[in-house]
Order: structure tokens, then sequence, then C-alpha cells
């Protein structure tokens, strides 16, 4: 192995998958490992062969380590020990050797037991890394060699644990090699690692010399041609031992001080030894055996290290990949044992039969209502050829089903030859929603994966996890499921025909969030009421007092009143600071590039021939000497321009008269970078009544900076956030739904990010569109919001979904000509990250653009959505929606866009809102008086034009609701619901979080260097993995 190979291998060999729901492939690990399924070949995994004693342990008089009332001074326990080898049943073979005891005189049961085998560290950590090794290390297996060179850990733990013709079982040294917690009489938690030395401290004998260790591997299930020892020649030494006389043996313990919110998960690992320096081993107890065991009592005596006295204890497993599931890995073992023991006893398993085992997964979702089941539940294997009968699962005093559980059922049945699919089978009422299903043929170790992640109402019928495009469908089984599958969501998922939303994107039909299929819907009723969230924010923060008030406060300091109600929460120190800069140029023309609404800005090419600025007005506000026209032609000059605006009507009822302009906005960007506007005209028609307002004009100038902040916020709110995240996005999920069975890839990749699409956006059309809804009680255009969504969708074009490609039509991808523009410059590495993770899992099932195009399922897809989803109506613009896919760039492309819209844009247009939007002159929702028409605006007219104290207060309280994470929120790059389960697209998400986990160091090191403001939206970890409010 290489330096560089070996240096690298050092570095990730402790790295391992994060498993959200890690819990059921542990307990099939552990049920794996309980039925002896690395036992072949007279292998059970440890004490193959075995030779036991009794006698008795005494703690030591003074002892060093702090006591408790087990191991207290002087107090003596009978004992039981067991002595044996892991791997092999001839002594004679290097193995590592072994030792148990039992601080009781009985088979099963007592106060504390405990297992030690040679080494100070093992070669695994964790269950995979355990299964690992004993499929390596079976004496039918060629595979230790690469085992060992898979990380120098590995190769050091088969060094420690390996002895070669060793004396004595009774001069080795055993390491527990699992961690403890103790918490003594003093009350201090402390972690615990136990060992057993001789008690005469002979020195230790079978340690590999320096030419064995070079070539471990070969060592292993490997007896030396000329070698005469007898293959029991250990246990028959140690019988002679103690028929001579006791054998002394020294029980010690080591401690640390536990601080678990500091400390290295190294501490777990038993293949991390501790620093004897530090952590000084200590003598507990004095053992001493003195008497043989029968070999009948002997095999009878079962060991559990969940025996063990009330101060001692593990730390609970999280997944399989945790250091702590050893202890899950070691009693499995033990029961592997315990069972091969029974079984020889008992005689043969009955011919013509296969155990199989079944590990099912209820999901641990936040849910209203329970998701677990105590209804019968029954599983059909389903094969190439034949199919198992209703196979009954659970236990009947006993609640299997239960939220967030995982069980492991063993089940008899005839030979499945090449299991396809599973049914499985509800007989009852309850909700059940169902995560992962694996099943493992204990005959041949055959194991199968079968996501479920859906609620099981009556019957449902899976297929393996393994992705698979329907023109590579083998049997004709599995091409009928998908067609069924699509057959019966077509039927669960119709498109709208409600006459009101013609000229909307399409959307699924709804009468209402309950009524939408189970399985996208909200599953915490927190999501699904956003109106009650809007009224129950107004009462918690005292805002329902302002709603009916329609005059502004007399200066704009005083809408401070509402926002302070919410505390010191996060972000009200943005918030707080902009109570200070909301007037300054440089602070509006940040918060173009990275507030609210930062894809509005455009490179300004040419002036609009509708906005007459002149370079003489100009001069004065350029800073490089340059005429206007040059300004241009460099790319120093930005516009903003809200032409949409026009002709929609705007909010007056009585009192409530909101106005809004449709302004069009010129920036610049200084010598210093800084960009600023310097003319801003309110509407589109140029005329006498509508002048050019420049930095020159005083309040004027604040007021009409105002104006175009009230009309970038109608153009968020309704055309940047509810349309283009929200609603256009429901016009590419619906169609996944109905054209792409779960096996596709597609579907696989896009699920994650689309499942609650539909469900916010069912909330929003009942509480933001209505009549008197949220919008018509917060924005200007109020009561006009469903013809003016209707007029941005005729416009939107899918261009604007691909960052860089909108980036480039817009202008603004130079980052010389316009620096410290964050959303891009964060939302590009996203992009990259994104686009790369969809390239490689796509390049996995498509292999040229041919396989793109005969692949009809995707092409259902994008012709559901271009013909529907987001449809061209009459007025409408071309979307650019094509009809059919032609190359693979074209859909890799698209699922980029999709995925990037539905978590960085959604982020960043989503999550700012409460910070920008609070202090209500910073960026109000409407103004209170009409655009000026003349020059003359004073302190007192600006004021007046300010938002209402109840349009202030309704806005305030919508942001609360919206701009909010939810508590189980999932990010970017989290998968928690495993729906690919082949290695390779696993290892793709891998280096995707990866690279996730890269970009957030980047951005936190430049946001380190932003003196005010710095842009934390596009943090991935920051960044929710789907629409959800």
């Amino acid at each position: 192995m290489g330096e560089e190979v070996f240096e690298a291998k050092k570095i990730s060999q402790f790295q391992f998958p994060s498993r959200r729901f890690g819990k059921a492939a542990l307990a099939l690990d552990m049920g794996k490992l309980k039925l002896g399924l690395l036992t072949k070949s007279k292998r059970t995994g440890t004490f193959v062969t075995s030779v036991g004693a009794s006698g008795e342990a005494r703690i030591v008089e003074d002892p060093q380590f702090p006591e408790d009332s087990f191991f207290q001074s002087g107090q003596t326990y009978k004992v039981r020990m067991r002595h044996g080898n892991f791997m092999s049943t001839d002594d004679a073979i290097a193995d590592g050797r072994t030792m148990a005891i039992k601080f009781d005189d009985v088979d099963k049961g007592g106060p504390f037991d405990i297992t030690l085998n040679t080494g100070r560290v093992a070669p695994f950590c964790n269950s995979p890394s355990f299964i690992a090794f004993g499929k390596a290390t079976n004496p039918n297996s060629k595979k230790a060699e690469k085992f060992a060179y898979e990380s120098p850990a590995n190769y050091q733990g088969l060094v420690e644990l390996l002895r070669r013709f060793p004396e004595s079982y009774s001069d080795q040294r055993y390491y527990a090699q699992v961690t403890y917690t103790y918490t003594p009489n003093d009350g201090k938690k402390r972690l615990a690692r136990f060992r057993v030395i001789p008690g005469d401290l002979r020195p230790e004998t079978g340690l590999l010399n320096e030419e064995d260790q070079e070539q471990v591997w070969d060592l292993i299930a490997s007896r030396p041609s000329d070698e005469q020892r007898s293959p029991s020649y250990l246990q028959d030494e140690y019988r002679q031992r103690l028929s001579d006389g006791m054998v002394g043996y020294t029980l010690q313990i080591q401690l640390h001080e536990w601080d678990p919110d500091n400390d290295p998960d190294f501490y777990f690992s038993a293949m991390h030894y501790w620093d004897q320096s530090l952590h000084p081993w200590m003598d507990l107890a004095y053992v001493t055996a003195t008497a043989l065991l029968d070999d009948i009592d002997a095999q009878k005596t079962s060991f559990d290290l969940h025996n063990h006295p009330a101060s001692l204890g593990f730390v609970k497993a999280k997944n399989q990949y945790d250091y702590n599931s050893v202890i899950h890995v070691r009693n499995a073992v033990n029961s592997a044992n315990q069972r091969t023991r029974r079984r020889s006893t008992k005689g043969k398993a009955p011919v013509n039969t296969v155990t199989y085992m079944i590990s099912i997964s209820t999901s641990e979702k936040a849910v209203s209502a329970a998701t677990g089941t105590d209804d019968e539940i029954c599983v059909t294997i389903i094969g190439k050829k034949s199919r198992s009968p209703a196979l009954p699962l659970g236990s009947p005093f006993y609640n299997d089903f239960e939220s967030s559980d995982t069980h492991v059922y063993k089940v008899d049945t005839q030979p499945i030859e090449e299991v396809l699919m599973l049914e499985i089978e509800r007989k009852g009422e309850d909700d059940w929603h169902v995560g992962m299903i694996k099943l493992v043929n204990t005959e041949n170790q055959a194991e199968l994966d079968f996501p479920c992640y859906r609620w099981v109402s009556n019957k449902v019928t899976l297929r393996t996890g393994a992705a698979v495009l329907a023109f590579n469908e083998v049997h004709k089984e599995l091409r009928q499921h998908r067609q069924k599958e699509i057959k019966d969501r077509h039927a669960i998922y119709k498109w709208n025909t409600n006459k009101l939303y013609e000229g909307f994107p399409g959307f699924i039909q709804e009468d209402g969030h309950d009524t939408l299929p189970r399985d996208i819907q909200f599953s915490d009723t927190s999501g699904r009421d956003f109106l009650e969230s809007f009224l129950a924010a107004q009462t918690q923060y005292g805002l329902a007092e302002f709603i009916e008030d329609f005059e502004t406060w007399d200066r704009p300091g005083k809408y401070v009143e509402l926002y302070e109600r919410f505390g010191e929460g996060e972000g009200m120190t943005i918030v707080n600071q902009l109570t200070e800069s909301w007037k300054d140029d440089e602070e509006f023309g940040r918060q173009f590039l990275n507030a609210v609404n930062p894809a509005q800005i455009q490179r300004c090419t040419a002036l609009p021939e509708n906005f007459p600025v002149s370079n003489e007005l100009m001069e004065k506000f350029m800073t490089r000497g340059k005429t206007l026209e040059e300004e241009i032609e460099d790319g120093y000059v930005y516009i903003l321009s809200y032409e949409e605006l026009e002709g929609i009507p705007r909010m007056n009822k009585g009192e409530d008269a909101r106005y809004v302009a449709e302004p069009v906005c010129l920036l610049y960007v200084r010598a210093s970078g800084v960009i600023v506007p310097i003319a801003i005209q309110l509407h589109q028609t140029p005329g006498e009544t509508n002048p050019v307002w420049t930095p020159d004009d005083g309040w004027g100038w604040v007021l009409a900076k105002l104006h175009v902040k009230a009309a970038d916020t109608q153009m968020h709110q309704m055309y940047s956030h509810l349309l283009k995240t929200h609603f256009i996005m429901e016009g590419f999920a619906v169609p996944v739904m109905r054209q792409l069975p779960s096996v596709h890839p597609v579907y696989k990749l896009l699920l994650p990010h689309i499942r609650h699409t539909m469900a916010i956006n069912t909330i929003a059309r009942h509480t933001l569109l209505p009549d008197g809804g949220i919008i018509e009680q917060t924005l200007a255009i109020g009561g006009s919001q469903v013809q003016f969504l209707k007029k941005l969708f005729g416009n939107f074009r899918l261009s604007e979904y691909n960052f860089p490609e909108n980036l480039q039509h817009r202008g603004v991808h130079d980052t010389e000509k316009l620096s410290d523009y964050h959303y891009r410059d964060d939302g590009m590495l996203i992009w990259d990250a994104i686009s790369s993770f969809t390239q490689s899992i796509l390049s996995l099932y498509y292999h040229g653009d041919e396989e793109v195009r005969k692949d009809l399922e995707v092409q259902a897809w994008i012709n559901d959505v271009h013909d529907t989803g987001v449809k061209v109506w009459p007025d409408n613009q071309d979307h650019g929606i094509p009809s059919s896919f032609e190359t693979f760039q074209d859909l890799q492309q698209l699922v980029t866009s999709l995925i990037f819209n539905a978590t960085c844009q959604h982020a960043a247009v989503n999550f700012t809102q409460l910070h920008y939007y609070a202090f209500a002159p910073n960026y109000p929702s409407a103004m209170s008086a009409p655009p000026p028409t003349t020059k003359d605006v004073t302190f007192e007219d600006m004021v007046k034009s300010l938002p209402s104290k109840a349009t202030a207060a309704n806005m305030l309280t919508a942001m609360t609701a919206v701009a909010r994470f939810s508590e189980d929120e999932i990010w970017l790059g989290e998968y928690p619901e495993e729906h690919f389960t082949e290695e390779e697209p696993k290892k793709i998400i891998m280096e995707f979080r990866q690279e996730l986990n890269d970009i957030t160091s980047k951005i936190r090191k430049r946001n380190g260097d932003v003196k005010q403001f710095p842009y934390i939206y596009l943090l991935p970890e920051r960044v929710p993995n789907s629409i959800a409010i």
C-alpha cells in the first residue's frame, strides 16, 4: 500500500454514512447475527470451542476507583467463566482467544456478565464492520487480505486479535472492547472499560512475530501441515492446570471523566484504545477459577451484556454505524452461540423450508396521529415462479408496529426462487406508515431492500429498491407491476378542473388539504392550517389590536412597536440594524442583491425609451468620470422595472386604500464596488406629473425608493415566491406522481424535493388566494391576486428555472462588474453541486441520448407537464416546456433546475422575509398614499405614505407564519428515506453531502469577512430539502 493511499485510508476509515433511519438496518444486522448467518463451516463467531470453570471474584480492598453498591471494597461473588476461540474449532490455528465471566453460578441471568477477547483494539468498530470482518475471516472466504488492506485499523485489529500457538488461555490479556457508562456513588457519570490479566503477571504468549504480521491474512483458518499440537491443546492444558490448582486473574478498569457535549466519539470505538498515561488501569477484582465446569454446564451458560449492575450502562446506538452498535453485536453473537448449542441437541431443521428474516420499520415522523398499528400484519413473498402463503407477523402480546419501531421477524416457508416483490397486508382499521422493509434468506444470505415510505391502508405490493428503467425490465411480472402502479396513480392524482383557475399552472384536484392522497398530506397538523397559524400569531404577539387601524404612525421609528413584540429571536439583529440604515442608498442597493427578491435586478444595456434620463442629470452621481452611455456600455448600470403592475387594480375598500407604483429604477456600481440607486420614475409612462427622482430630492427621494420597494414586494410575493417556487413547481410535481413508477430513477431523485409541494399549495389556494384571504389583507394588489398571477404566469419562461442561464440572461453573472452578490455566488456553488449530483445519479441508468428518447415513462412525464402542468394558455407566451426529451442533457438540466428551485431558490425568497419585512419602512407591502406627482415632498408626506398599522401588522403576522423552519426539517442533501438502495447511488449521495459541507465552510468563511448583514440564507445546512411552507 503506497504512502498516499495509506494516509488517505487513515483519514477515511472512520467516516460512515449518516443513517437517520438506521434502526432498521441495525435490527436486521442483529437478527442475522443471532441466527448465526456468519457461522458457516463450524463457525459461530466466538467461543467456537470452549472450556468452563467456576470460582470466586473479590472486589479489591482500598480501591483506587470510585465505588458503587456493586463494586464495594471486599465484596465477593460466585462466578462462572469460559475460555474459547474466536473463530476456529482448532486451537492450533491462529485465532483470537476469548474469556467470559458471569458474576453468579447460574446458567443465565445474574448481576453482571462480561465478555472479552485478546487485543487492545478490535478489527471492527460497529455492526457493518463486524459483519465485514466475519465474512472476510470465514474459512471458506478468500477475502481476509482485502479486508486487511481496506484500512489501517482493520490490519491493526487483526494483528492485535490473533494469537498463534499460545501456551495457555490463562496467560493472555483479554479486553472487553466495549465502552460502558459508569455512575458510582458520587453521582458523576464516567466512561469505563475492562480487561483481565493473569494474576501472576506471566508474559503473554502467542503474540505474532514480525513475519506473521506481514502476512497476517494467511494465518486465518490455516493450520500448518506439520503442526503436531492437538486441536484441543489449549482446552486440555487449561483442564490440567486447573486440576493442579487454582488459576488466578485480575479484573481491571479504566475510567474517563465523560463530557458528552465535547468528547470525541472514539471513546466508544473498539478500534481505539485509551491512552494508559491518561486512563491508567486500576485493579477492580481478583478472580479465581477453582473448579472445572462439566461440558453440559459450560455449554448451557449464556452471557448477556445487558446483565450489569445499575451503575453500569451503555449509550444507545442510533444506527448500525454507531460505535455503540458493537454492544448489540456482542449480544447477537452470544445469542448465535446459544442457538447453535440448542440446535445441536434438537436435531436438524425440517427439509424443504427456508427461514426468511423480515425487518419492518414503522416511520418515526412527527405526526398528529400515530403511525403505528395494532392490526394483523401479513407478508407474502413473491418470486419468479412461486409465492409464499400470507405469513403473519408480530407477537400476540406485544405492540410490534409502533411509531419509530423496527422489528425483525423470522418466517419459514418453501424456497422462493428469485424474489421479485413483497406484498404487505394490513387487516384492520389503524393508520400505519411503513418505512424500510428488509428481507434476508438465511440459507444463502441474500438480502433485499424494499423501500415503502407510505401509508398502508389495506394491501401494498413493493418492489426491491434498485432503480430500473422500463426497457431494462427482465420479468413480465415486474413490467406489469409498474404499469399497474401508474394506472392506479392516474386515478389518485387527477388534474384540477376548477374554471376559476384557468390560466394557472396545473395542480392536483382537491377540496382542501385533508382530501389529498394520504401519502402527500402533511403528517404534522402544524403545517396544515396556515390561516390558523396567522390568526394565532396575531393573538400571541398582541397584533390583533392593530388590524382595524388604518392610520400610519407619526414617524418611521414607531413601527418598531410591532416587531419588538417578537423578542430577540434569530434575525432580530438584522431587523434592528435596518431601523438605522433603511433610508441609505447603499442599503437600498445591497438589498436588491441579497434580500427578499435578489433575481429582479438586470443589467441595463440601453436606457428604455420611456425613461428619459440624461447624462447631465446623472453625471454628478457617477464616480468614474465617464458618461452615462459609457458606464452602461462598461456594465456598471443596472435596472429594475415593474411594468407587470400596470393595469392591475389596487386594494380600495373604505378606509383601507392601498397604493403601489409601477416604477423604473436605475442603479449604478460605484468605483468602490457599492451599488446605489441614482434615478427613479414612479410610472412607466413619462410626463410632467411623473418626474424622474434623484438623490438630490430629499424626502421625495426617500419616498420614491419606498415605492420601488413596495412594487418589489408585489413581484416578490406573487411571482418570485408564490408562482415560481410554489405553483409552477406543482405543475412538474403532479406529473411525477402520475407518470413515473416508484422504481424510476427520476422519481427517486425528485420525490424528496416535491413531497410537500401539493400539500402546501393546496393550503395556499385556500388561505392566500380567496377574497378576504391573507394576500388581500397584506398587499397593495389585494383583491386582484388571481388576475395578477394569471398575468405573471403568461410571461413565465422555463429558462428562469436554470440558475446560471438566468444569471446570464439578466446580465448579472460577471463577478468583477457586480461584486458582493452573495445570492448569485452561493447559488452557483450549490447549483454546481446539484448538477454534478444529478449527472452522476442519472448516468448510472441512462447511457446516452437514445436511452432517454426510448424511455416512454420519462417522456410521458414531460409531455404531461407540457400539456397540463405548465400549459400555454391563450395570450401566454411559449413557456419553453418541451413536449419530449431529445437528449440526456435536456433531462439532467431540468431535474437539476427542479431540485434547485425546490430547495435553494425557495430558501432565498422565503426565509429572508421576516428579517426584511419586519420593519415596515424598510420593505413596505403597500403604501397609504398615491405616488407623488411633484417634488415638493415633506417628511410628513413621506410618513403618511407608509403602510397603515393594519397593513404592517398583517404583513408581519404573515411573515412569522411562513418564514420559519419546521421542528423536524430535513435539509438539503439529507435523504432519510432511502429510495436508492444500491451502493453506487448511496456513495454518490454521500459525496453530494460532503460537497455541501464544503460549501457551508466556504460560505461561513466569506460571511466572517462581512461586516454587516452576512448572507446566511443559502448555507446548505439552512436550506430545506423541499417546499413545506
